[in-house]
């Protein structure tokens, strides 16, 4: 087992080296009294591995982790949150219109998870934007919460281009129609 003292924790290696927790998680989770504080260590560090590949773009991986945290504890916010992004960008990439639909329905259980991350609605902006570029008003809405809500300075970037990029399009509509 991991011994307190100078040696980081295992909460703390969960964050700043989440593999050499996935390669002791035997020995860490062996017997029956296994302090809950480990067990979330070790799930922390499959939702920390699935968050690396997320961003990676490695979706196989990424799903792996998450379904392996959500092995150990099914109610993670965290993995659900992953899983719900991955499944939304492959409906997404698929592209048809009802699986647009289900990307839709995918990234609002994310933001469900996470209701503090932009990500979400960022995705959602983007799906809106893919299934009907003239529906102004949700595409708007969408990209405005992201903004609202957490997101990385790229993504955030991206964000306020795309929205202004809407905005610019919807006025030259209104203006053609009047």
């Amino acid at each position: 087992m991991f011994t307190s003292g100078c040696a980081p924790t295992v909460s703390e290696l969960a964050e700043s080296d989440p593999e050499s927790i996935i390669a002791r998680k035997s020995e860490l989770l062996k017997g029956d009294n296994v302090p809950i504080e480990t067990v979330q260590s070790v799930v922390n560090a499959h939702n920390n591995l699935g968050n690396r590949s997320l961003k990676q773009g490695d979706y196989s991986a990424a799903e792996a982790q998450f379904k392996s945290a959500l092995g150990l504890d099914i109610k993670s916010k965290q993995a659900k949150f992953g899983l719900s992004i991955i499944t939304g960008h492959r409906f997404y990439k698929q592209g048809s219109k009802s699986n647009l639909w289900d990307a839709l329905e995918q990234y609002g259980r994310a933001s469900y998870y996470s209701p503090e991350n932009g990500e979400p609605y960022y995705w959602m902006g983007r799906t809106y934007e893919k299934k009907d570029e003239g529906d102004f008003e949700l595409i708007i809405e969408a990209y405005e919460k992201a903004l609202k809500g957490t997101l990385s300075k790229t993504l955030k970037k991206d964000t306020e281009q795309r929205l202004g990029d809407v905005k610019k399009r919807k006025n030259i509509y209104k203006d053609f129609w009047k």
